[in-house]
């Protein structure tokens, strides 16, 4: 079976990537109102093989900490993703050698949250429990995650407090029905978009997006296993030049020992005459 990761998502983190509808979100969800100047960003920027990153998350003062992830597929694995996230988060935040301090450590609180949009019948409102996981009952560790359905027909109660995520919703949708009656994504996504400005729906955002832009971030596909085998290529061919530099050299460092004119080792080691001059000095083997 052929893995691959959708980065469909990518438009609800462009979307989202701003304080005013971060404000408007944390409003929605907490019930609580924070500043402009209190909201500092803090999504996880990995990359795609060695780190771990994560759509949204944001500090809400120095009280909370909100993380966000917007999903079209379920997973019951969210909490210990979650897990992995705050982790990060918190080890950026803190001193390394806080933790030895004998003084208490304050830390924002954390909350939860994945947005769900998929096409699986799903509630409008749902918890998941990292303790769900646990082979064994306990409650040494738990980590909760509030999942919302954001899809439009639900019209769920958080669409109906947070406009930005309503609007966003209405895209989704609009997107769907047109590749439901035959058209493309591409063709669906001109529609959606020209639909959403015509109706003041993100029109803000809209404005400022080339149809292309947005076409791939929804399109984008990220192909896992080819990604693998082009990192495997690039390691075979760096072994493989690696391996005919240490052939060179070793040639060029019997030419050396044999005295032969700079001139005719590079000519039969098929190097430059800088690199044989450099293998020279670097091996104390250098003459005139």
């Amino acid at each position: 079976m052929k893995a691959k990761r959708t980065y469909k998502d990518s438009l609800f983190r462009d979307i989202f990537n701003n304080k005013h509808r971060l404000q408007r979100i944390y409003e929605a969800l907490t019930g609580k109102h924070v500043s402009l100047s209190d909201i500092t960003i803090t999504t996880l920027r990995g990359t795609f093989f060695e780190d771990i990153k994560n759509d949204i998350s944001f500090m809400a003062g120095n009280q909370h900490i909100i993380l966000m992830e917007h999903q079209s597929t379920l997973s019951e694995n969210m909490p210990l993703r979650m897990l992995w996230y705050i982790a990060k988060l918190y080890r950026q935040r803190v001193d390394p050698d806080a933790p030895y301090k004998k003084t208490r450590i304050a830390l924002p609180a954390p909350h939860f949250y994945m947005l769900y949009n998929g096409k699986d019948d799903a509630p409008a409102k749902w918890t998941m429990r990292l303790s769900d996981a646990f082979e064994e009952n306990g409650n040494t560790l738990e980590l909760v995650v509030t999942v919302f359905n954001i899809n439009y027909a639900k019209n769920s109660e958080l669409l109906q407090k947070c406009h930005d995520l309503k609007c966003y919703s209405i895209f989704v949708d609009q997107v769907r029905k047109e590749v439901a009656i035959g058209k493309t994504l591409r063709q669906a996504i001109v529609k959606a978009v020209k639909y959403c400005k015509e109706h003041d729906i993100l029109a803000d955002y809209f404005a400022k997006k080339e149809q292309e832009e947005v076409f791939d971030m929804v399109s984008f596909k990220w192909d896992w296993n080819r990604a693998m085998e082009v990192r495997a290529e690039e390691a075979a061919a760096k072994a493989s030049a690696e391996a005919a530099d240490a052939k060179t050299t070793e040639f060029v460092l019997n030419m050396l020992r044999e005295h032969e004119p700079y001139e005719k080792i590079s000519r039969l080691a098929s190097t430059s005459m800088e690199n044989v001059k450099k293998i020279a000095h670097t091996n104390n083997l250098a003459y005139n």
